[in-house]
Order: structure tokens, then sequence, then C-alpha cells
């Protein structure tokens, strides 16, 4: 036959080609065989016949000639594998084709036929089908089947599995109940279950607010009208369930399939946890920057250039519009109202600034000030950065801070650049300025000018009495009410100023003749004949002037000021409440004093102040047991200059505080040396200055730094302190002394008998020593008061347990007289000058003279 029965062979050895007849099934008849010829040849597809013997072993009667399409291999070609499988078919899906031809021929049920064959190319391809079993009578079964390639399904499934095993949303197939008939992976990652876990499960497993019989009525309400508020609607956003019972936001769209005669419905499930975060912290900034520019003070803008030249807001917002008591609406409706509320040439200002900004799109940054209904008036500096948009519309985006208080910051330190913070007077820059103005515009003599003017240095006499003893509060008011009286009309003065303290200046035009200038200093001098009253309290002030005359003395501010300070020093020097007119020879004294500042000032850098020493003298042991340390400026070539030229300078500008510390770190110095010659205990007294007491901190620094560095114990260090400094703040006194009481170094009252102690006062100081002034012991062998005198000081420091000692002893006679009347210590040129230290060693090892000795009391 040339049929393609006739081509099928049959496959049941490994053989080649040969079929065995014994293996095929009951031949049909030869009009039969055509009939199933041609009906093999119209299957599209593989027919085949699968015969399993009693002894177990398969093989295949019939393979239609049709396999040769499908896998390149001809019927007489096929051969079969130990197990009795084709050999095409794929090794891995064999067990599994063998498990269920071996459980149809036991139960004799279709078996369903789907594997993998490897063509001959090499290809992998998927054939399904299913074979009918029928027994025979010798115990054989005898398999009828067919098989279709299924390649193409099989990757499409596959690829459609990949996509969905990959696709990080959930996909889930529900049926018309809301049942789910399948799921992706990703049903592991969002909700934590397992795909297969989920098939049979209802929908609401996952979504709780899809309850099962709401979803089921929703469902079938949109199979029986299209009515729904789900299936088709796009994203809906609800909650999820995780399977640890979590909840977290999740996107569902749903959407219906109809698939081989079924509707499905698809849920496409996205966990939108991220996002909702991401959408809350945006929304928490959006609020945050919004309440920011709400609350800011100024303003934060969009706005747009018109056609028409008008400017006009697409935004704004901030605390400005309620200064103007406008809302945003307001101004976006009609942004005039802004540009009214500008003041005038801010307004013209600012809108050239915008045109400009149009034409080139450079950054715009104005200032201007509004005013609202009321009256306020507010500050405002904007930033803003142009664009252009595609239809040529210029936009702003910026801000507009309030700048308010800075604008009344720099108003005020512009003031205070150029007046007195206190008494509102100007300062000496304003002074200089105003005057080179005077002097720029129309000099002396000039149209009716006065061809003479006066610039008076003004002081206060005293005043520092005032801050010492009521205080520096006290003292400011005096000052203003001071500027107050000198405010007070005076003809003809057109600058008055505060240079500081308590110094002013005043610049008198009509001045032409002595008698005018004579005239309006008397006036000026008489304007504090009355008492200032301050604070319940009425003070006699008096002034002292320094005057010098333009053009006379100077062309200039700078020097007329400068003369008229140095008039101001002499007439202060003289006592105070006195007129000086400058003179050459002030000059030349300021100048000598301007001088011995600025080598004093190089001296203190140079270390050149150092300490001498005056040996003090036991009267009882005829021992040296301490010294009094002077101060002495001993130039670089060895020369020095005198204390009496350097101290009254350095006290008054306020270098003596400096000259101290160096004096003081020399006597400890040589005292700390001293002490270790075995001489006994030599102490060293060392004068402070009234300005150091009262800053009592620095000073108790500057002694412990000393006493430390130099390794000098403190009982050997004395600090001596004049009386009239101790009795003008005695509070103050007192608590220092006990401080360096406690610390274990000693102090001692200078010059006593000099100023005004009170007995009561001087009790609660803790002093070591008092020591008599040396206007006392000069006359005390000739003048019976002062012999009184110092025998009272000396029996009174006894009772108190002070030790006593006397100043100036310079004759043998005074000498008799301290001794006889007990006097525990002397110094004095008798004994000997200040000397340099190297001869007050030589001296201590010496000891004083023979003939200076008395006779030593008994033990």
């Amino acid at each position: 036959m040339t049929t393609a029965r006739n081509e099928a062979i049959a496959v049941g050895s490994t053989d080649a080609g040969h079929s065995d007849p014994g293996q095929r099934g009951p031949a049909p008849s030869e009009p039969g065989a055509a009939r199933l010829d041609a009906l093999i040849e119209s299957i599209p597809g593989i027919v085949f016949q699968r015969l399993l013997r009693p002894d177990g072993t398969l093989s295949y009667p019939f393979v239609s000639s049709s396999v040769a399409l499908h896998t390149g291999y001809r019927p007489d070609q096929l051969r079969l594998a130990r197990d009795g499988s084709l050999d095409v078919i794929h090794w891995a899906d064999r067990d599994a084709n063998l498990a269920r031809v071996h459980e149809s021929a036991r139960t004799l049920k279709t078996c369903d036929e789907g594997f993998r064959v490897i063509a001959r190319t090499g290809e992998v391809r998927w054939l399904a089908g299913a074979s009918v079993p029928r027994r025979l009578e010798d115990g054989s079964v005898l398999w009828d089947g067919t098989l279709i390639d299924v390649t193409d399904q099989k990757r499409a499934e596959q690829w459609l599995g990949m996509v969905m095993d990959h696709a990080a949303d959930v996909i889930i197939t529900m049926n018309d109940a809301g049942l789910i008939d399948s799921s992706n992976a990703a049903s592991r990652v969002v909700f934590g279950c397992d795909p297969d876990s989920l098939i049979g499960q209802p929908a609401s497993t996952l979504m709780p607010q899809l309850e099962q019989g709401d979803l089921s009525e929703v469902l079938r309400q949109y199979l029986n009208t299209g009515e729904t508020t789900l299936v088709g609607q796009g994203p809906r956003e609800l909650i999820g369930r995780h399977f640890d019972g979590r909840l977290f936001p999740i996107e569902m769209v749903l959407s219906e399939v109809l698939t081989e005669g079924r509707r499905l419905f698809i849920a496409v499930i996205r966990d939108i946890s991220q996002r909702k975060e991401t959408e809350t912290a945006l929304l928490e900034t959006q609020r945050r920057l919004t309440n920011i520019a709400d609350n800011l003070q100024g303003l934060v803008f969009q706005r747009v250039l018109t056609d028409d030249g008008h400017l006009r807001f697409l935004y704004i917002t901030g605390m400005t519009l309620e200064t103007l008591d406008l809302s945003s609406q307001a101004v976006i409706d009609d942004g005039d109202l802004l540009l009214n509320a500008m003041d005038p040439e801010d307004r013209k200002r600012f809108l050239e600034a915008a045109h400009h900004s149009a034409r080139t799109l450079d950054p715009m940054e104005d200032d201007y000030k509004i005013v609202s209904r009321e009256g306020a008036e507010r500050w405002l500096r904007g930033w803003s950065r142009p664009y252009r948009t595609d239809d040529g519309t210029v936009v702003w985006e910026g801000v507009t801070l309030d700048v308010t208080d800075r604008k009344q910051a720099e108003k005020r330190l512009m003031f205070l650049a150029y007046h007195d913070a206190l008494t509102g007077l100007g300062n000496r820059t304003l002074f200089l300025d105003k005057f080179a103005a005077l002097i720029g515009g129309q000099g002396p003599g000039e149209e009716g000018r006065p061809s003479r003017w006066a610039l008076v240095a003004i002081g206060l006499d005293r005043f520092s009495i005032i801050n010492g003893t009521l205080g520096h509060a006290i003292g400011d008011r005096v000052l203003v009410a001071v500027a107050h009286r000198l405010r007070e009309p005076l003809g003809g003065h057109e600058l008055l100023c505060r240079t500081g303290g308590d110094r002013f200046m005043m610049l008198l035009t009509d001045c032409d003749t002595d008698e005018a200038l004579q005239l309006a200093l008397n006036e000026l001098t008489g304007k504090f004949q009355r008492p200032l009253e301050v604070g319940g309290h009425q003070f006699d002030l008096s002034v002292s002037l320094g005057v010098s005359l333009f053009p006379d003395h100077g062309q200039d501010a700078e020097t007329l000021i400068m003369h008229a300070d140095a008039a101001l020093h002499e007439a202060k020097s003289e006592g105070g409440s006195a007129c000086r007119l400058f003179t050459p020879a002030i000059s030349e004294q300021a100048n000598l004093i301007l001088t011995m500042r600025h080598r004093m000032r190089r001296a203190l850098e140079e270390n050149q102040f150092k300490a001498y020493f005056q040996p003090q003298v036991d009267l009882a042991t005829n021992r040296i047991v301490g010294s009094e340390a002077l101060a002495r400026w001993i130039a670089p070539d060895g020369t020095q200059v005198s204390p009496g030229e350097f101290i009254p300078i350095a006290e008054e500008y306020g270098l003596i505080d400096e000259i101290c510390v160096q004096v003081m770190e020399d006597a400890c110095r040589w005292t700390a040396h001293w002490n270790t010659l075995g001489l006994g205990d030599i102490t060293v007294a060392v004068n402070i200055s009234g300005r150091q007491f009262h800053n009592s901190r620095q000073l108790v620094e500057i002694v412990d730094s000393a006493l430390t560095k130099l390794r000098l114990a403190p009982h050997l260090l004395d600090l001596e302190l004049t009386e009239s400094a101790a009795m003008s703040d005695p509070e103050n006194a007192s608590r220092v002394m006990r401080m360096f009481t406690d610390r274990g170094i000693g102090c001692s009252i200078d010059d006593f008998g000099t100023g005004h102690s009170s007995l009561a006062v001087l009790k609660r100081f803790t002093l070591r020593t008092l020591k008599i002034d040396r206007s006392f012991v000069k006359d005390v062998t000739s003048d019976s008061n002062d012999a009184a005198i110092c025998s009272a000081i000396i029996a009174m420091a006894h009772e108190l347990n002070l030790k006593v000692c006397a100043e100036g002893a310079e004759t043998p006679d005074q000498l008799e007289f301290l001794r006889a009347h007990r006097c525990d210590k002397v110094q004095g040129f008798l004994i000997a000058k200040p000397l340099p230290p190297e001869d007050m060693e030589r001296m201590l090892r010496a000891g004083i003279p023979e003939a200076l000795r008395g006779p030593v009391p008994a033990n």
C-alpha cells in the first residue's frame, strides 16, 4: 500500500526499521484501511498506537508519518529507550509520562499525554494530547492516541509565567464569586503568602475592605447590569492585610477577561506604602513650607509683568499682608494694592527695576518701604529671579523679607556712629565732620561771619567722686543732666558734643573780640552756679575750660581739639573751676607729657621699670627684716627718670597699674632670692594703686601669679595702700584686705595720719602694719604736736595689735625718739636710701652700721 498507513511503522525494539506483525493490533479491512488512512491524514498532529504486553514491555505498533514534521524523525527512525519510552521524549519528562501510562493501563482510563521532545535539530518542542486504552485478549493493553504540537502555547505560557513571576505587582485572577483562582509570585513578597495557598481563598483574605458578600454582590451586579464601583474604574486605594496581620496601603485595578467561555476578573495589586510615605512626607513638607511662607515676616510670591506693563501676582503670601490688612486673594486680584502701599519714590524705582529685569532677565533685588492704612511703616527687601515662559511672559519667583528691625538697627548704628549713646549729643566724629563742613562752606570773616571761633574743651571737676560714692548709674544721670544744662540757649554756639567720660566740647562762633569770648565763657561757667538735681541728690558741680581759637591756634579741628585739651589739662592741674586759653607754653608742656606717655609705654614693653629697696630695721633687734620696694625707671643706657616726673603722668593716664605689676614681680623675685641666703625671713612691702585696689579680682590674680611664678611665700609679701585710697571706699578696702589676709599676705596702711581715718573703720581692717607718714617724723624732735601725734599713733597701733613702721627717719635724734616710744620698725635715709638689689643684698649681709644700733632687750 502506498497510503499513509503503509508509511507508518511499528516501533518495538532498538533494531532499526523492522516491524513485527505480531506486535500490531487487528488489521482493518481494505476499505476500512483506506478510510482510516484518510482520517489520519486529516488529523493535525501525530496519531499513534502504544502497546503494553503482559511482561511489561512497551512498543509503538503504529506512529503516523506526521511525526517527522514535529521531530525531524521518520517513524522508521524512532527508537525506544531502555525504560520503554520513545527516545525522542525529553529525559526529564520520561518518568512522569511512564507513570501516567502505567496508571492508565491499570485503570483503563484515558491517559493524558504531555511531554517535551528533542527534535533532530536539537530544538525542544512540546507535544500534548490523549490516548484511550483497551485490553486485548492476551492481556496486553493497546492505546490509540493523538498528539499535537503545543510548543507556541507552552512558550507563551512560560513567557507569561515569567512575566507574572517577575512582576513587582501582585496579579490574581478571581471567579465571579470573588474566589482566587491564581496568583503570581509577588504575593509572597507583598502579602507574605505563598501563591498556591491563595487558590480558592476569598479576595478579602488579602483585602479586608472587600468583604466576601459585598465583593460577590459587586461582581454579580456587574455581570447582570454592567454597573460597578470596582471593575474597570481604574486604580482604587485600599488597605491590604499581610500574612502577619499587618495592614498597609495598596492600590488595586480590577478588570474583566473573557477566556474559553469563562468570565475571569483580574486584579493587579500594588504595595503603595513607600509612595504613601513619600506623599505624606511631601504633604508635610508642603504644609511646613506653607506655614513658613504664611508666617514669614515678609512675602513669598510669584508675579508676572503683563503686556501693558502692569505687575500681576499669581501667588503671594506672608505676614506683611496682615500688616497691610490685605488678603492674598485681594493682591492676586489687584496687584496695585501692594504697589500703592509703597512709598512713591520707592514705587517708581521698583517699577523701573522690574522693567529692566524683564528686558535682561537679570535677578532683581529691591528695597522699599510700605505704609499701612494706619500709617505703620515697614521696610522690605526682596530677591527674585525671572524666567521667560513659552508665550513670552516674564515670571518672577522670589521672597521679600521684612527688614524693618535691621533698618532701625542700621539707623541706630548710624546714630551711634555720630552721637553719644548716653546723652544724645554728637560725638567727636560728628564734631569733626560738621567743623569741616563749616570750614569748607564759609570761614570766619566771610560775608558777615565772625572773624574768630573758639573751641572750648569742657571737663567736669571731681566727677569721679560721684561715680565712686553713688555709683555709675547716678553718674550717668548726672552726665545727662549736664548735657541738658549745656544745651540751654547760649548765644552763637554752633556745635556741642560729648567726647567721652566727663569731657564735652563746644564751638563758639560769636567771639570776634576778647570781651565777647570772655562773656561767652562766663555764661558757660555760670550755667553750673545752680546745683543739678538728680535722683533726689543735689550736685554742686564746677567745670574747667580749655580754649583754643580758630584760626589763631590752628586751621583744622584736630589741631584745635589737641590745643583745647592741653589748655583743659592745665586748668584741671590748678585744682579745677578754672579756664585756660591755649598758649605755646601749654603746648610745650603737653608735648612733654605726650612724649613721656609714649616713652613709658615703650618702657613697659621693654620691662624697664625695676624695684629699688629701702631697708626696714627692727628697732628691737637692730636687724634688717624687710624692705619697701620703690619703682625706678632705668633706661637701657642706665640713666634713670625721676619718679616725680613719671608717676603723676602714669597715674593720670592709667599706666600706673602696669608699672606696679612690673615692680611687684621684680621685688618678689629678689626677695625670694634673699630668703635663700639664710639671713632669716626678709619681707617686702609693695605699693598698690587705688585703681588696682578697686579692681580686686584682677589684683588677686596678679598677686597669686607673682607668688606662684617667683616662689615667694605669701607671709613675706606686704601690700601697702595709702590711707586716702582705703578710706575712699572702706567697705571695698575691708573686703579686699580680708581676701589677702586669708591667703597669708599682709596689708598695711601707708602715709597714716595724712587722711581722714575713722577708728571705727580702721578696726575693721585686717591690717598687719601702720606706717607713720614722714611729715610727722620730720619734726618729731622739735614740734611737740608731731611728737604727740607719733606717740599716739604708736600707742593706738599697739592697742590694735598692729606693728608700726615710721618712714623718713633721717637723723639719730629721730631714731632715738622712735626707739624710746617703742616703734617697731623704721626706714629712711639715715638707714639707707632706696638701693638697687645688688646693694640691698650686700647690706643684708653686713647689717646696719654700729652707730645706729640700740640696746637689745634681754630675753
